[in-house]
């Protein structure tokens, strides 16, 4: 099962898609039970592992948002049990990418850990600037069995992995799935020419038929879905030609052309929130969305349909998914401490504890958690992740190059040109193939 789920998980990502982090609503009744944080005022000093780095102080920097707020509170549980001292810092995540950057290329950076998508890691090690922590994993030292590293979905430890080094310790992923309103639907669609059928049976003067992501942060994500469940590819499979100029790629900016006479208007401007907004207000039957917004939807408080959402594969049966993790860098002075508080947080306890407090929204990289029977039952997308999971094939992949945010960007605009009928669809696809090579051959 884990070998079959692994197949999945590798996925390298779209800024859109990796962005679209919402608040949780309140944590629910946990499905398993959770173990109490340590509650004593000093540093345990009787646990030999951590004896070495008593003292130590690194810093973490990471988006702000719930998860900031339980990695915060994580790592003053473990200065408790450790007297390792681990400072989180918060940064608005589009200010996140670059202010990483700036610091971990220099020599004199200070962060000592990063919060990071495998999108970004082939520009965050550009110049050696990460640190390989499969020595540290695999040191039976500083690693305990009771971290269950084969629960880990092997492919999402592929998916951080650069030229054997494993850049990144994953601990969620986000993945495509289509939310639809049991109230209004029956049976979700399975084809496009049904997805087609009704997105226009639900467009009236009070709703439409599909709420779609489609501003430059997202629509890269929604296209390339439908490019990968035509049969086509995005680059070839050494990222030297852009495979624009197939019938597939053609045929998938025709169907998304389609698709978008039946969404809202100002559907280019808006992200994963605001499209699921339109659907949380009742304003869509239909809605594309990624794992990370579902909060959104079945949160009461924001979401006037929550009773009635259903979940199930995207058209065509394929879907994507994205990893984020926590990479150690280069300027790490005591790169062991640091895994070392990875190794704790990132736990198969703390792992469930961070699921049950995101109400499911972090769908975890652990196969025993995505598999929990518990979990299925109190998260319902969670049986649509495992059905995608377990079925070979049903993914699709973004390059790892350097230049890869710039790709993302190039293919962006020439898609929005076509939905907004500034370019045709043959110039869409061949000015954005024509930019992407320049990019990747320059």
């Amino acid at each position: 099962m884990k070998k079959r789920i692994a197949l999945l998980l590798a996925a390298a990502m779209l800024t859109g898609i990796l962005s679209g982090c919402a608040q949780p609503p309140a944590a629910q009744t946990d499905p398993a039970q959770q173990t109490d944080p340590p509650s004593s005022a000093e540093p345990n000093q009787t646990d030999s592992i951590y004896a070495p780095y008593q003292g130590t102080e690194l810093v973490f920097i990471r988006h702000s948002g719930y998860e900031a707020d339980w990695m915060t509170e994580k790592a003053e549980e473990f200065y408790q049990i450790s007297g390792i001292r681990v400072t989180v810092e918060q940064i608005a995540y589009s200010e996140l990418k670059n202010k990483i950057l700036l610091d971990i290329s220099s020599a004199s950076g200070a962060y000592d850990m990063i919060a990071t998508t495998e999108y970004w890691l082939s520009e965050f090690n550009e110049g050696g600037w990460l640190t390989d922590m499969y020595p540290l994993v695999h040191n039976s030292d500083l690693t305990a069995a009771a971290f269950e590293l084969e629960d880990i979905g092997q492919s999402t430890l592929d998916a951080n992995t650069i030229n054997g080094q494993l850049l990144a310790m994953p601990w969620k992923f986000n993945g495509q799935l289509l939310a639809y309103r049991t109230d209004l639907i029956d049976t979700p669609p399975a084809t496009w020419e049904e997805y087609l059928e009704l997105a226009e049976q639900f467009t009236t003067s009070d709703m439409v038929g599909v709420s779609l992501a489609l501003s430059p942060n997202s629509i890269m994500d929604v296209y390339l879905n439908l490019l990968y469940q035509a049969g086509g590819t995005f680059l070839s499979e050494n990222s030297t030609v852009c495979n624009l100029d197939s019938p597939q790629a053609k045929e998938a900016l025709e169907f998304l052309l389609e698709l978008t006479a039946y969404t809202s208007g100002g559907a280019t401007n808006n992200q994963w929130p605001e499209s699921a907004a339109v659907f949380g207000q009742g304003a869509a039957a239909m809605y594309p969305t990624i794992s990370s917004q579902i909060g959104n939807l079945v949160d009461p408080e924001v979401s006037a349909v929550s009773d009635s959402v259903g979940y199930a594969e995207l058209p065509g049966g394929v879907g994507c998914l994205s990893t984020w993790g926590v990479a150690i860098t280069a300027n790490c002075k005591q790169p062991e401490a640091a895994w070392l508080f990875i190794q704790y947080m990132l736990s198969p306890e703390n792992t469930q504890e961070l699921v049950v407090g995101t109400a499911g929204a972090d769908i975890p990289v652990r196969s025993s958690l995505l598999l929990s029977d518990s979990f299925i039952q109190a998260y319902p997308h969670y049986a649509v992740m495992n059905a995608i999971t377990q079925a070979e094939g049903h993914t699709w992949t973004y390059p790892k190059t350097t230049a890869t945010t710039a790709i993302m960007e190039a293919l962006a605009v020439h898609l929005q040109n076509a939905i907004l009928g500034s370019e045709t669809v043959e110039q869409a696809l061949s000015s954005a193939k024509t930019e992407i090579e320049a990019l990747l051959n320059g």
